[in-house]
């Protein structure tokens, strides 16, 4: 018998026999699905994972009662569900990414980044009901559980051919497969959230332009970090939402008899998120152009000329369309010594380091080096640079170049590294964050005077008020027309 034979006779009835035990009807379809978990699974895997999510995302988020008002409009959604007595938790989490997702056993998550986007209740509506959609078809934890399968197989495949490797390789790939959810459960969460808005009472053709204003969103946001408008950060509720609005009209003729007829309640919306938090928490941080400030830790420093800034939990990451990077943490110092000693026996124990220098910035000491590293991008060169904040901490510059840029990229990166310093308390309590302000239009008011308005020094001010607002280019403005502004506290 050949191997292909063997290993189909021994791998086939332990999946048939698998497969045949998982098949469980999704309450949202009334069709079966593979499913290795059951509903209680489903909600300890949830509970388990929510602490996990909301420390991923800046926690939870709840200005002038935000949260309430969320959990409101799921509570409504859910009441025309399949499910109306289950037990859902709403949550919007502190991050200006825009993005949405839901969890195994009723865990749906909205960012504040996607409430500043959306432009009335029923957007916002549709965003919960297609989530709401993936919970009730049992997607997440039918992905899950085809991942545990394919896992199961691989694992296996590794032991009957004796090969580790080839097992692991397996796994990762399902990984990376299962990483989205498939078209097939977009679409059905497409039908099942419209059908849900359109119970509800919202007009359920909020759905389709709210996609439409999500890709203006992505491709700005592409064209403001250099890369291609078609592109999505990988953050994005695009990329792992990957619909399209002819899926989305596909979805309103399967769900509706009739052309969708109901509330999009926008003054209400406007009403509600009138104030709300745009960009960067100051408690983690705030980027001002270039600049990265946080009045925290009393600290600011500037990122390199032509680097976009994107400031996470744990980092600040600077991206140049040419692949380099610039990396920014700290942390407590592991042992008593000099920088120097740090930076050799610490931090770069690992690597080969070159060029070590002992060094101050700004009244403090530090040490640098340089070594290469393996990137995506092949083997690029870095240099390190640690800076001791205090008794107990230390700030680093990880800078990444590739080497047929590294020197005409030096003197830039020796500004950043020099440009870091400590902020006095003044300093600190002048930061203030961003704030989105919903404002009448007056007489003499335009699109440009009022984009000119926004906080920001990039050039893309009109665009990010048109998207904003849902106004196409050359749309006029009517006088006491409601529309969205970014304000710093000044304007």
């Amino acid at each position: 018998m050949s191997l292909s034979s063997r290993l189909r006779a021994l791998l086939l009835p332990s999946f048939a026999a698998l497969s045949l035990a998982a098949c469980q009807v999704a309450p949202g379809t009334g069709q079966q699905s593979f499913n290795l978990l059951s509903p209680a699974q489903e909600q300890q895997m949830g509970a388990q994972e929510h602490p996990r999510l909301l420390e991923a995302f800046g926690g939870v988020y709840d200005e002038n009662g935000i949260q309430e008002y969320v959990t409101e409009i799921g509570w409504r959604l859910l009441q025309v569900s399949e499910t109306p007595d289950a037990q859902y938790t709403f949550t919007v989490l502190n991050s200006d990414i825009v993005n949405a997702m839901a969890l195994p056993g009723g865990y749906v998550y909205v960012t504040r980044g996607l409430l500043a986007l959306a432009d009335n209740e029923a957007e916002l509506a549709g965003v919960l009901a297609h989530e709401i959609g993936h919970v009730t078809g049992r997607h997440s934890a039918s992905r899950y559980s085809r991942g545990m399968a394919a896992n199961l197989g691989a694992a296996v495949l590794g032991i009957l051919v004796g090969s580790q490797e080839l097992g692991q390789v397996a796994q990762t790939g399902a990984a990376a497969y299962l990483q989205n959810y498939s078209r097939d459960q977009e679409f059905e969460a497409d039908a099942l959230g419209i059908r849900y808005m359109s119970l509800a009472g919202y007009d359920a053709s909020a759905m389709a332009s709210f996609l439409d204003k999500l890709r203006q969103q992505a491709s700005l946001e592409a064209r403001i970090a250099g890369r291609d408008p078609s592109s999505v950060d990988e953050f994005n509720w695009m990329a792992s939402h990957p619909r399209t609005l002819d899926r989305v009209q596909r979805a309103m003729e399967a769900s509706l008899s009739a052309p969708p007829q109901g509330s999009l309640a926008r003054d209400t919306y406007l009403d509600r998120i009138d104030g709300l938090l745009y960009g960067d928490d100051p408690s983690k941080g705030v980027v001002r152009g270039r600049q990265f400030l946080h009045p925290d830790l009393r600290l600011a420093f500037d990122m390199p000329q032509g680097f976009t800034v994107l400031n996470q939990d744990d980092a600040v990451i600077g991206r140049h369309p040419s692949g380099a990077m610039a990396v920014f943490d700290g942390g407590r110092l592991p042992q008593a010594g000099d920088m120097t000693t740090y930076l050799t026996q610490s931090w770069g124990r690992n690597s080969r380091l070159s060029q070590v220098e002992a060094i101050e910035i700004n009244s403090l000491p530090a040490a640098t080096a340089v070594t290469q590293v393996d990137t995506q991008r092949g083997r690029m060169d870095a240099r390190l640079v640690a800076i001791r904040f205090d008794a107990d901490t230390v700030y680093r510059f990880m800078f990444i170049t590739p080497p047929n840029l590294t020197q005409q990229m030096s003197l830039d990166l020796r500004k950043t590294t020099y440009s870091f310093r400590k902020l006095s308390a003044a300093e600190a309590a002048a930061i203030q964050p961003y704030r989105l302000r919903v404002v009448r239009v007056r007489p003499g008011d335009s699109v440009e005077s009022l984009a000119a308005r926004l906080p920001y020094d990039d050039g893309f001010n009109l665009d990010r008020f048109l998207m904003l607002n849902n106004l196409q280019p050359g749309q006029p403005l009517r006088e006491g027309q409601r529309v969205k502004i970014i304000s710093d506290g000044r304007t």
